[in-house]
This record gives structure tokens, sequence and C-alpha cells, in this order.
């Protein structure tokens, strides 16, 4: 008996040190294995001047993790939605859109109710149009009696009205007192001279206290706690964004605006940024023609440690939650 127990609770020991260490292995990954993107895009040599055609234009944006075992991207024009494939099978989208699309069918093929509607009234027998001058005749005559009816009662209901307004009237202005309309003017005065004073004062309130937000903030900026949060923080962006940019860059673009000293304005610009930009991006000017064309390759990785890592030293720091606390008094106040 003893022994059987040991067993099974041997059994489901190494159950949960495999599930654990399955768990270790996916979180592992998860966080050192990069996810990797490519994009390339091809616009032709196209002038502007003739218009932009969209379909001319080639795009192929792709994402692969855990050696291409996930692949998710797009390709335009062939491709115009986002597809995921996990070891080769598509996952994303699904097949949902082909049942639409016979649910679309088959309320075409359906006739729609108008036209059964129109078909049995073009059915029905021509004995009720005969029926139909009888009625009309009946519903004259009835109109008739009514109209007559109503025009004899008129007068009567309109002279009781009239009594009855001129009574309300006289009581109206009998409860109505000249002190009443004379308090009702003093209010009105009041109100005048008040509204301004409460309009002053309500705006110097609301300057005091920007002015009181404005030196705590000022305080806050100068303290030194500000400035290692500060520092912290903007090394861990720029850590972030350097492993976020592509790794291989590629692109040449060919530009002419139609007009020589705006072209040369932007190679001007160009020239001004090629210390950064050198064995990136080369610009190829046209000066005559109003054209635009466009060949960019970029590849890069991104890992999950990195910015889980970053994001935990930030949240963390004991400067950066004091910070956070003081700018939080500060909205509150």
């Amino acid at each position: 008996m003893l022994a059987g127990i040991l067993t099974v609770l041997k059994i489901i020991g190494i159950v949960l040190l495999v599930i654990l260490a399955l768990l270790i292995a996916i979180i592992l990954l998860v966080l050192f294995v990069p996810l990797r993107y490519k994009l390339d895009i091809d616009i032709p040599r196209t002038e502007l001047q003739s218009g932009f055609d969209m379909e001319k234009m080639f795009l192929n944006a792709r994402f692969t993790w855990l050696l291409h075992y996930i692949n998710a991207g797009i390709t335009y024009p062939k491709q115009k939605e986002f597809e995921v494939k996990i070891l080769g099978i598509q996952v994303f989208p699904g097949k949902v859109k082909k049942t639409s699309e016979k649910a679309d069918k088959d309320i075409e093929d359906k006739p729609s109710e108008g036209v059964i509607e129109m078909s049995n009234m073009e059915d029905k027998p021509k004995e009720e149009e005969h029926e139909e001058p009888q009625n009309e005749e009946a519903l004259q005559e009835q109109d008739i009696e009514v109209s007559e009816s109503t025009e004899s009662e008129q007068p009567d209901e309109a002279h009781e009205v009239k009594e009855e307004t001129t009574s309300d009237d006289v009581d109206g202005d009998d409860s109505k007192s000249f002190l009443d309309v004379i308090w009702k003017i003093i209010d009105f005065v009041k109100k005048l001279i008040e509204t301004p004073q409460n309009v002053f004062s309500k705006i110097q309130y609301t300057i005091s206290r920007v002015c009181g937000k404005i030196d705590m903030i000022k305080t806050t900026l100068e303290n030194d706690i500000f400035k290692r949060a500060y520092a912290l923080v903007k090394s861990k962006i720029i850590k972030l964004v350097k492993m976020i940019l592509p790794d291989k860059t590629d692109i040449r673009i060919t530009l002419g605006t139609g007009d020589p000293a705006q072209t040369a304005e932007v190679m001007a610009a160009y020239g001004a940024l090629y210390p950064v930009l050198a064995g990136k991006v080369y610009m190829d000017p046209v000066f005559e023609e109003s054209v635009i064309g466009l060949k960019a390759h970029l590849k890069g990785h991104i890992t999950c440690f990195t910015v889980v890592y970053c994001v935990a030293v930030c949240y963390f720091n004991k400067d950066v939650k004091k910070v956070i606390r003081r700018f939080k008094k500060i909205m509150k106040s």
C-alpha cells in the first residue's frame, strides 16, 4: 500500500517537474529568441503629374520568430491581408470569409419581399376596382355630415373659451403686486453687480493655482532626484531605440519636384543629415522633372528581454517612483 502511494507521488512529481521545465523553456524562448522583421518597398519611377498608381507599388513586410517556424506578414498587392502561419499552416485569417461569401450568394439568389408583394398585387381580381367608387361616395356623404355638425358646435366653444381667458387675465392682473416687481428689479441689479466680482475672483484663484503648480514643477525639475531619474530613463529609451532600429538599411530615392530650386533645397537638407544617413540612404535628384521613385530594404530584430529589462529597471527605480508621485501630487493639488 505504502509503495503504491509513493509511486503515485513520484509520477505526480515527475509530471509537475516536466511541466515546470516546459514553462521555463517557453519563457526563455520568448525572452531571448529575437523577433526578426524585414521590409521591402519598391515604387517604380513615376511622374507626379500623371498621378500615382497604388497597384504598381510593391510592399513586403515579414515577421519571423523561432527559426521561421512562426511567420507573419503581408505582400501588397498580391496579398492585401495580414496572415500568420505556424509550421507552414495558416492560422490567421481563418475560413470565416468563405462562409460569409456563401451567405451573400444565398441572399442574392432569394427574391426580395418587394417583388413578392408586387406580384401578389398584380394577381388580385378586378372586382375590387369596381367596388371602390361605391365606397368613396359613402365616405363623401359621411364627411359632409360631420363637417356640418362641427360647424354648428364651433361658435359655442369659441364663446366659452373667450370667457375663460378673460376671467383668467383679470385674476392674474389682480394677483400681481407692485412690491413683487420692485423686488425683482432689486434682485436683477444685485446679480449685475455681483457677477463681475465673482468672475474676477475666479480668474484670480485659477491664476494663483497655475502659478503655484508652475513653481512646484520648477522645484521638481531642479531637484537631484529628477536629474538622476531623467538620466536613467533617457539611457534606457536610447537603448531600446537602437535595438528596434534596423540592423541593415538600404534606401534609394529618386526625387524631382519639378522646380530646380526646391529640389536643391531638398538636397541641401539631405547633405546636412549625411553624417547620419551615410551608407544607408542614397538620393538621386532630378531637377527638370516632377518624378518620384523608391527602393528600400530594411532588416532588424527585437528582443523581448531588452524591452522587459529596460521597463523593469525604470519602473522599480526609487528616483523614478518619487518623481511620479511628485507629479501626481502636483496634478491633484
